[in-house]
């Protein structure tokens, strides 16, 4: 009886490379997704940066902990009146959904093939929500007291910028949940007025604020 020979050496050879491509186009996708999110928030945060509004705070990447995890906001802007959560999208294609969606879903064309595709993609308003509680929470627990007692009281609103050139967000626009385009920002945010029962933020809640985030 004769033995079969089997290449083991060359079929695991082939098996790693496989496995190579595969993880290294795993890592090229994520690694683009990445670079866009940065592109669209260089975007927004230029729009930021350059509003008309004296006074006011902007910070942009702020990282803290929470809930024993770590929290990111990609922007935050502090006026006199309110404090705005703001999480960017890039995000190219047409977006559907509703308000009180789990899942929004985007609709695409592939690149190369042009062919037709969707993708679910968490409610970006349940996100920022989360976001602003873990926010108000980090802030509460670490301002010195009289700070932490006027914190309290203020307004936090959550705002979603939708922000890539070639994304079809006129479905989702809803100003008065603060869903927006890019372009339409610095509009929302100037006529932007909280409820009467909000406190003011003092110059004074402002500086902590950055300095609790910023760490200066």
């Amino acid at each position: 009886m004769g033995y079969v020979f089997f290449p083991w050496g060359l079929i695991g050879s082939v098996l790693c490379l496989a496995f190579g491509y595969y993880s290294w186009g795993i890592a090229k996708h994520r690694g683009r997704i990445v670079g866009e999110g940065s592109e669209g928030e260089a975007l927004v945060a230029k729009v930021l940066d350059n509003l008309p509004m004296d006074q006011a705070r902007v910070l942009h990447s702020i990282q803290f902990e929470s809930g024993d995890k770590p929290r990111e906001l990609d922007h935050l802007l502090i006026t006199h009146n309110t404090m705005f959560v703001i999480e960017t999208k890039y995000l190219r294609g047409r977006i559907v959904g509703d308000v009180m969606d789990r899942e929004w879903t985007l609709h695409k064309r592939a690149h190369k093939t042009r062919s037709r595709y969707k993708r679910a993609f968490y409610n970006p308003l349940k996100q920022v929500a989360t976001q602003i509680y873990h926010l108000r929470s980090h802030l509460e627990a670490n301002l010195p007291e009289r700070w932490a007692h006027e914190c309290s009281q203020i307004w936090i609103q959550g705002v979603v910028v939708f922000a890539h050139p070639q994304g079809d967000s006129s479905a989702v626009v809803n100003h008065e949940h603060g869903v927006v385009a890019v372009e339409n920002l610095p509009q929302y945010l100037a006529n932007y007025r909280p409820p009467s029962r909000a406190s003011r933020l003092s110059y004074g809640l402002r500086r902590e604020i950055a300095r609790v985030l910023t760490g200066h």
